[in-house]
């Protein structure tokens, strides 16, 4: 994936030094997002990219012996009981849209003014340990959801109204990407990890420290139209279809 190359001082100036390490550190990553795996794999390997200054920072927030990965689906597992945060988990971004526009595509929050709310208080001294212990777990997961194409699309509902088949049974574009290219890529987690830390040693991933949310959400929104709308007519998901699109997820 290119990755626009923008400076993160000014999203970073007001947040403070952990905010900052955070964004520097969790940035370059393999864009897998999406179902349990790929966001634990994500995690796993943010971990090992922090620095000793940003490790101690969130050992300080994090209960004792709790890993990134164990908190890279948390934002999931509050949907019932925080309805409101749905909407920052994708950006609608129209199709044919050239790029984002908060008015219309962020209206009642997104994923991407999440991602710089999160960092706003995860900076801020005056806050309790209670929202600032939450600004890391925002932090993890929503970085990996804003690389799933389809996170970043408004038509069809984020793919979920498409429809496709895929190991002769049933399934939906949305699905297809969230879990099971990476179940087809990957049966479990240790491949996954592997592959993903192969695709982040051969790319020029310090260059993705570059940019702000919103450039990474037209960056993927941009795949969403030149990769994962290239199905078969008859949405009859071939092989043809599924080597493409792994090198895609890969990265």
């Amino acid at each position: 994936m290119r990755h626009w190359p923008l400076d993160l001082r000014a999203l970073t100036a007001s947040a403070g030094p952990l905010a900052s390490l955070l964004v520097l550190l969790l940035i370059p990553l393999p864009a897998l997002a999406w179902g349990k795996a790929g966001h634990r794999v994500a995690a796993t390997i943010a971990t090992t990219l922090l620095t000793a200054e940003a490790q101690a920072h969130v050992a300080n927030l994090l209960d004792p012996g709790t890993a990134l990965a164990d908190i890279s689906t948390w934002a999931d597992d509050i949907h019932a009981s925080r309805p409101n945060t749905c909407p920052w988990h994708y950006v609608n971004i129209p199709r044919g849209a050239s790029g984002d526009n908060a008015q219309r595509d962020c209206s009642r929050g997104c994923v991407v003014s999440a991602i710089e709310q999160s960092l706003r208080l995860l900076g801020d001294p005056a806050k309790g340990r209670t929202v600032r212990q939450e600004a890391p777990q925002w932090i993890v997961y929503f970085l990996a959801d804003l690389h799933q194409p389809l996170h970043a699309i408004a038509d069809d509902r984020g793919g979920n109204d498409v429809i496709a088949q895929f190991n002769d049974r049933q399934t939906n574009l949305h699905r297809l990407w969230d879990v099971d290219l990476i179940e087809r890529a990957a049966p479990d987690l240790t491949m996954l990890r592997d592959q993903a830390v192969a695709a982040l040693q051969t790319a020029n991933w310090r260059a993705w420290q570059a940019g702000r949310p919103r450039d990474w959400a037209e960056e993927t929104h941009r795949v969403a139209i030149e990769a994962v709308y290239l199905f078969p007519a008859n949405k009859e998901i071939d092989e043809r279809y599924v080597e493409k699109t792994l090198s895609v997820i890969h990265e």
